[in-house]
């Protein structure tokens, strides 16, 4: 069931109780992003799908999802919203945020337009809205007023979600370059004290600063990146400068695999991995 109060959505569900949890997957797509977020009576949110279709594949058969309430794409790279169309077209969808300009030679866009279209999917372009899903709140930032809808920067153009869940909350950050990170620092800086960030970039070091985490203050810090040479990520500044501010509590795709997050209303969390390691999340040319 759907309820709009002004510009906030809500998708109502029970309160939160404190025997429950939201459960972040940070899904190991390799060079990507793919966030799957289970809520506490089990319905489905999804950010990004990474860069092709092997989580767009895998949502019923491995994670049990048959339909997800909200599907959010950062912003229009290949490693983000590559299969989205895909997931559209195959599972029922409740609700779709993602940048909708109409913007040349774009013809994943294309397809993603004509997939809600088809599919009778309630969308919405970038802006700043409030959504719920069985209790657990997604704030999407509000974007730089100065941004192009069809912008040369897709990175500075990315849609950043707060989601909270009680005191519990969780920053996914896209790939937000300096001049977007900025513009929020400055402008909404009371939407980014956050739990857990997601960071930004794959761990890129033009995906952090020290006025971004000052800002930010994460207890954890999670990458989700893969090992492809032309990128290195995640960089030597990066993984240091998240380690200093987390105390060490630092978790990465391309060394632990899927990473879970569980989240709690009181505000407390865990987090485990795949795959356990001693080895450094930063680049070094093997895959684990």
């Amino acid at each position: 069931m759907l309820q709009v109060v002004g510009t906030s959505l809500f998708l109502l569900g029970a309160a939160p109780c404190a025997a429950q949890s939201v459960r972040v997957q940070i899904v190991d797509v390799g060079q990507g992003d793919g966030i799957l977020i289970r809520t506490p009576h089990h319905q489905w949110v999804l950010i990004d799908a990474g860069p092709d279709r092997s989580l767009a594949d895998s949502l019923t058969p491995q994670f049990g999802v048959t339909r997800l309430a909200l599907i959010v794409v950062s912003h229009r790279h290949s490693d983000h919203y590559a299969s989205i169309e895909r997931v559209l077209r195959t599972l029922p969808v409740d609700r779709f945020v993602g940048n909708l300009a109409d913007c040349p030679n774009r013809t994943t866009d294309n397809a993603i337009r004509a997939a809600l279209n088809d599919r009778h999917i309630p969308a919405q372009s970038v802006g700043a809205d409030t959504l719920d899903v069985d209790g657990v709140r997604f704030i999407i930032l509000p974007p730089d007023p100065i941004n192009d809808a069809c912008p040369d920067d897709e990175n500075n153009n990315s849609l950043l979600v707060r989601m909270e869940y009680g005191s519990f909350s969780m920053l996914f950050a896209g790939d937000a370059d300096e001049e977007e990170r900025d513009w929020l620092a400055a402008n909404e800086r009371s939407l980014l004290d956050v739990t857990v960030l997601k960071a930004a970039h794959h761990g890129a070091n033009n995906g952090t600063s020290p006025d971004w985490l000052a800002a930010v203050t994460p207890q954890a810090v999670v990458i989700s990146a893969g090992v492809v040479e032309r990128y290195q990520h995640p960089m030597p500044d990066a993984v240091a400068a998240y380690k200093t501010a987390t105390g060490g509590r630092l978790y990465c795709t391309n060394r632990h695999g899927t990473i879970r997050v569980y989240g709690y209303p009181d505000g407390h969390f865990t987090i485990s991995k795949q795959r356990p390691t001693i080895k450094s999340c930063v680049y070094d040319g093997t895959h684990y």
